[in-house]
């Protein structure tokens, strides 16, 4: 652990998150479920027995009406009537997973209703971010005089203007926050665009694309029939993949939609064809296969740690394209090899992403201490601008500030910016509009592109704004508790129950609970490569439970911390062995005793 974490270990405060009693007593009584998994829902907002219920079964018929999101009809009709012609289709993506996928679900959508379908995703260095003109009109080289964009477009109007007087017909699908004015299309699908009353707002790209999809293929039967239409839940794969990737909150239509999805990304018992179990996509397997992903069922970490990362590195430091071929192959051996090249530029992202982490640090290192920061602005030419947004992230992690590093090029910088709780990155740049050429994003994170020559002018005023959103302390964010528990409240029964809660993720975090005053029993051990994690057993009272903790091994340089009573904060699961079920506590932090 390096000095900034160490310090962010000691400093984070414990705080049980607040929730009136009777209420889960009042939801575990009309579910008839334990109080504390009643606890766990109600602190996600699922406080009503109806939306509880349905989230824990996560059924796909609770999914909302496509045909409520705005421009939704306009765009069915106008795709009916190019698959009905047999007229070719273009799709326009983005170069990250969420884009990827959403590129990959439209296009064998259309190719299973043999209609011709051709894709373009842009290239991060040599076109960059967004919806561009010359792209578009490749696709209408191809034959496309209509084209979808996925994850993109909802910012471009003037693109969207030469488009239509270029004769390109335009359905834009788009989460991205929508500025004031919208691209002029055929239809603009976006449920934060105004007037929209679609009930759930944070889709995916890849999402919406879905969305799309489900409402073409209702259309296609309603006048057709069921002949010959693919059955879309083989692709909620494709949905997981970018929904996970992209952060959304695991609630609502999401937290369904990945449950699901997630079931079809991993690998069933059963072969079947295109050279994957079960069906699976061969890209997905071929990806598994690479990273040496050896689990039977994958989890939103498996997705966010293993294959996002490499699918991303084609869009960061490789081609994009690839993700895409990668995620619509049916042929084993080809997907193979592009899973392979695919693992090579993830080895170069992480070589890229290294040197720029530690160029970073130096640079913060020569200058005032972070936390006298209001936020981390760097730039340098040297850095990889595929890698940027990752080593910003890294940034943030390490000292609890809103990040922004710039790479430049000539005379002209790109940049990415990540935030912390409390800060949103979206506003804080719109208040540094006119230092930069544009930008655009979200809460979280967002990219920004800007002259030299107002570099410095962008750190001081980015600085200021962050110090009047977050104050004069680091943004450091509290261990957010569900509740303080007992051992004895924990065993395999509510714990297979608290699973089905799963997937979890932003929005569904992992439940977190913390017990007072316990005391290691034995004596701990290292395991794992290089010793890097620690395994332990936990004693309260007579109750004694296996723990294991991921990357404290250094504790045990430190023996004092593991003796006397302790409070431990953990996530509660099940340890599976040999067909045997016992309780594990995934230890995520512990100090002194004092609950």
């Amino acid at each position: 652990m390096n000095s900034a974490k160490k310090e962010f270990a000691s400093r984070r405060r414990w705080a049980v998150r607040p929730l009136d009693a009777d209420t889960a007593l009042h939801l575990a009584r009309d579910l008839e479920i334990p109080e504390l998994l009643a606890r766990l829902l109600a602190l996600r907002g699922l406080s009503e027995p109806d939306a509880a219920r349905t989230f824990l079964v996560a059924p796909l018929d609770s999914l909302h009406d496509p045909f409520g999101m705005k421009g939704m009809e306009a765009a069915v009709v106008h795709l009916a009537a190019e698959i009905a012609r047999r007229a070719p289709i273009g799709i326009y993506g983005d170069y990250d997973v969420d884009g990827m996928s959403a590129t990959a679900l439209l296009v064998n959508f259309f190719r299973a209703l043999e209609v011709p379908v051709h894709y373009h995703i842009p290239h991060r260095l040599r076109e960059g971010y967004g919806l561009h003109l010359p792209g578009l009109m490749e696709l209408k080289a191809a034959g496309c005089a209509t084209v979808v964009t996925v994850d993109c477009g909802i910012a471009a109007v003037e693109v969207a203007e030469a488009a239509r007087a270029a004769g390109i017909s335009l359905i834009v699908t788009d989460h991205h926050r929508p500025a004031e004015r919208l691209p002029d299309a055929v239809a603009v699908l976006n449920p934060r665009q105004p007037g929209c009353g679609y009930p759930f707002k944070d889709l995916s790209g890849v999402g919406i694309a879905f969305k799309l999809a489900v409402a073409v293929r209702r259309r296609l039967y309603e006048a057709n029939g069921a002949e010959n239409l693919p059955n879309l839940r083989q692709h909620l794969d494709l949905v997981a993949l970018g929904t996970v990737a992209d952060v959304m909150p695991l609630l609502g239509e999401n937290h369904v939609l990945v449950r699901t999805g997630l079931e079809v990304l991993s690998p069933p018992k059963e072969t079947g064809s295109a050279g994957a179990p079960g069906g699976q996509k061969a890209g997905v397997r071929a990806l598994q296969l690479t990273a040496d992903l050896k689990a039977d069922s994958l989890t939103p970490g498996h997705v966010s740690f293993v294959l996002a990362p490499r699918l991303n590195a084609a869009g960061r430091v490789g081609e994009p394209r690839l993700g895409v071929e990668l995620l619509t192959a049916v042929d084993a051996a080809g997907a193979r090899a592009g899973a392979e090249r695919i693992e090579e530029w993830n080895r170069q992202r992480q070589e890229l992403q290294q040197e720029a982490v530690e160029e970073a640090e130096a640079l913060l290192a020569a200058g005032p201490p972070p936390a006298e920061l209001g936020a981390i602005v760097l730039g340098s030419h040297r850095w990889h601008p595929g890698v940027i947004g990752i080593v910003a992230s890294r940034l943030v992690d390490a000292h609890f500030r809103p990040a922004a590093l710039v790479h430049f090029e000539g005379e002209m910088g790109r940049g990415s910016v990540r935030g912390v709780p409390g800060f949103h990155v979206y506003d804080a740049l719109k208040e540094c509009a006119d230092l930069l050429v544009q930008f655009g994003g979200h809460k979280e994170a967002a990219g920004l592109s800007i002259q030299v020559d107002q570099f410095e002018a962008f750190r001081a005023r980015f600085s200021e704004v962050a110090r009047g959103m977050l104050g004069g302390e680091p943004a450091v964010p509290d261990l957010e508790l569900d509740a303080v528990v007992h051992f004895s409240e924990l065993d395999v029964a509510l714990l297979r129950r608290v699973e089905e809660m799963a997937p979890f993720g932003p929005g569904n975090p992992r439940p977190l609970f913390a017990v007072g005053g316990v005391e290691v029993e034995g004596t701990p051990q290292l395991v794992g490569q290089k010793g890097a994690h620690l395994k332990f057993r936990l004693r309260q009272r007579r109750e004694v439970l296996d723990a294991i903790a991921f990357g404290m091994g250094e504790l045990l340089d430190s023996p004092d911390a593991l003796k006397g009573k302790l409070d431990v904060a953990f996530h509660p699961g099940l340890n599976r062995w040999r067909g045997a079920e016992t309780v594990q506590l995934e230890v995520k932090a512990l100090r002194p005793a004092g609950f």
